[in-house]
């Protein structure tokens, strides 16, 4: 049953038809709560209440529904915990619970759902420590839980996700460094092809749709909110190959993982506003999937590696506020990009930035003779101002023949209209 997308209003109804497999209330304007007593039928595999008013909590007899495949209650002012009786839908691949008021710590019981791929808890007040229990998700490939208030360290366990795809936490108060096991994400290692990206990483959970006779799955977009190439957006279609990695505006601190160029298939890198320090690792060369990368506002020094003047497809970089120093590296696709990717490094230099430009093409041409300084500002006075009266001496005698000769004015002018009504016939029939 398919009423997303209109203006409906009220509350949700209690009873649904018994046979009812699939319940599409999404972006209408429903208030209240949810019904703790929702008869959904029988096997409910998909309940899409996104994008409405609803408030109150999130009621636990929906875990009841064992057979549930699709809970989206995303984009609503839903408050309270996260139910622990959610660890009970062990066939669930697809949980959105973002943009809402919950609170309280992330359940552990979650990491019983054994089959969930697409986890996102993002834009909610969810605190306290992200379990290591997490880790048990072997099957998930995008996990979001940006601009929360979880705290504590990154869980190594995190490595122990190898199809893990998207990975999002930022906007929280992370701290520790980050752990070398995050360098295990076998997804993320896999060099991808680029170009025309085929299939999307939505599975079809039905087979198909009777009366449409097309898939039930193509039902079920709704997309991630992700910051890509430095801009907040919403992104309705994640493609099957897109991989991205966010630990942005957190409290992280020590140094990135040297061996960080193991992940080869990485598109999409952002460490900013953190406390990391040390050098910009030189793997960070072998990162030939990456197409945005950002680390700005941390406490990173040392040099720019050269190896970055190999990167093919990096079309957004940030290196902005650290204490970066040495020259800009020269030459490759790294040229690109404007000032401002590198502002605010004191002891940067090189081109783009405007008072440290040292490329060979803007230094001043040798001279081939030794002058002194005052002979050269000498001869180029000189030189201005012979080229200055040069043109003024020209445009005058062409203003004087055309003023005091008046044969010449006249022959001037027609000269003029000739050409003119040559060019464009219809002044011809022009009468002034």
């Amino acid at each position: 049953m398919d009423m997303s997308s209109n203006a409906f209003s009220g509350h949700i109804p209690s009873q649904w038809p018994s046979t009812m497999l699939v319940l599409l209330l999404n972006d209408n304007l429903l208030i209240r709560n949810i019904p703790p007593s929702l008869q959904l039928g029988l096997e409910p595999q998909m309940l899409n209440l996104a994008h409405n008013n609803l408030t109150g909590i999130i009621p636990p007899s929906l875990a009841d529904y064992s057979v549930l495949q699709v809970l989206n209650l995303g984009n609503n002012n839903l408050e309270g915990k996260i139910p622990f009786e959610f660890g009970e839908l062990s066939l669930l691949w697809s949980l959105v619970l973002k943009n809402n008021k919950l609170n309280g710590s992330f359940p552990p019981s979650i990491s019983k759902c054994k089959e969930l791929f697409f986890l996102d808890v993002g834009k909610n007040l969810l605190k306290g420590r992200i379990p290591k229990s997490i880790g048990k998700l072997s099957k998930l490939q995008v996990l979001v839980m940006r601009q929360n208030k979880f705290g504590r360290s990154i869980p190594a366990a995190i490595g122990q996700l190898k199809q893990l795809q998207i990975l999002d936490m930022s906007s929280n108060r992370l701290s520790g460094s980050i752990p070398e096991s995050i360098l295990s994400l076998q997804a993320m290692v896999i060099e991808r092809e680029h170009g025309f990206i085929m299939g999307q990483l939505w599975p079809a959970i039905l087979d198909y749709d009777l009366l449409t006779n097309k898939p039930v799955g193509d039902m079920y977009h709704d997309g991630l909110d992700m910051n890509f190439k430095g801009i907040d957006e919403h992104y309705p279609y994640i493609f099957s190959l897109m991989t991205s990695r966010d630990l942005s505006n957190n409290q992280l601190k020590g140094e990135i993982p040297f061996d960080f160029g193991k992940l080869k298939g990485l598109m999409f890198l952002n460490l900013s506003m953190n406390n990391l320090n040390g050098s910009i690792p030189n793997s960070f060369g072998e990162l030939s999937s990456l197409e945005s990368l950002d680390l700005s506002s941390n406490q990173l020094s040392g040099e720019i590696p050269q190896e970055l003047r190999s990167f093919d497809y990096l079309g957004f970089l940030n290196l902005s506020n650290n204490n970066l120093s040495g020259s800009i590296p020269q030459g490759g696709h790294v040229v690109t990009f404007q000032e401002s990717s590198y502002l605010r490094n004191p002891n940067l230099w090189g081109c783009p930035l405007p008072n440290n430009c040292s490329w060979p093409q803007f230094l001043p041409a040798p001279i081939s003779r030794s002058v002194s300084e005052e002979e050269k500002s000498e001869e180029t006075l000189w030189y201005d101002i012979g080229v200055g009266l040069s043109y003024a001496v020209g445009f005058a005698g062409v203003v004087s023949f055309l003023v005091l000769i008046i044969k010449w004015k006249e022959r001037y002018f027609q000269g003029v209209d000739l050409i003119l009504k040559f060019l464009f016939p219809w002044i011809r029939n022009l009468r002034l």
